[in-house]
């Protein structure tokens, strides 16, 4: 293979990222709810709009090196670029993947975008908040509080039925956790 045959390789490479980077970054919500989190216990896997932004930046990372690696002549400067960028898109795309809050039957896991994963059991919740959107640009979005004053938000989209909105509403019934619905 000449050099410009290999050189070549690397834009070919670069439009691929393009084509295909926006079907991974859709579809990967769907996968890890359905691969990962498919559980019988499950009431929902909510992954956040932010994670589409986060790995949108993995694969821009892996496009940018590609265009680094198109004009790098030395061999050495072309491991250690492609090296850093593929740690570097491995470690940004991962950390989307692991910002999610899923709801099971039995506990709450919420794993914020930088922070340690928590898992408490329903009966820790000591507050619900339900904010219905007051316009159209506003989002419909629940507040959870612990009874440890810990707490955290989450934006009911379109992977927030109104089966899990009953889900949810069931177990503050069950366990008494004060629901508070602030309707326009």
């Amino acid at each position: 293979m000449n050099q410009y045959e290999t050189k070549s390789i690397y834009w070919v490479l670069a439009i691929l990222v393009i084509i295909i980077a926006p079907i991974i970054v859709l579809l990967t919500p769907v996968i890890l709810s359905v691969v990962v989190f498919e559980e019988p216990n499950k009431i929902a896997f909510i992954s956040f709009g932010k994670n589409l932004v986060v790995y949108s930046l993995a694969f821009f990372i892996a496009f940018i090196s590609l265009i680094v690696l198109y004009f790098i002549k030395k061999i050495i400067t072309k491991i250690v670029v492609l090296i850093l960028s593929a740690f570097g898109f491995f470690t940004i795309f991962f950390m989307g993947v692991n910002y999610y809050v899923y709801l099971d039957e039995d506990y709450i896991e919420y794993n914020p975008l930088f922070g340690s994963k928590v898992v408490y059991e329903w009966s820790d919740l000591s507050h619900i908040s339900h904010v219905y959107p007051e316009d159209y640009n506003d989002k419909e979005t629940y507040t959870f509080t612990f009874s440890d004053g810990y707490s955290f938000e989450f934006e009911a989209t379109g992977a927030v039925d109104s089966s899990i909105k009953s889900n949810i509403y069931n177990k503050t019934q069950f366990y008494n956790i004060p629901l508070e619905q602030d309707f326009p």
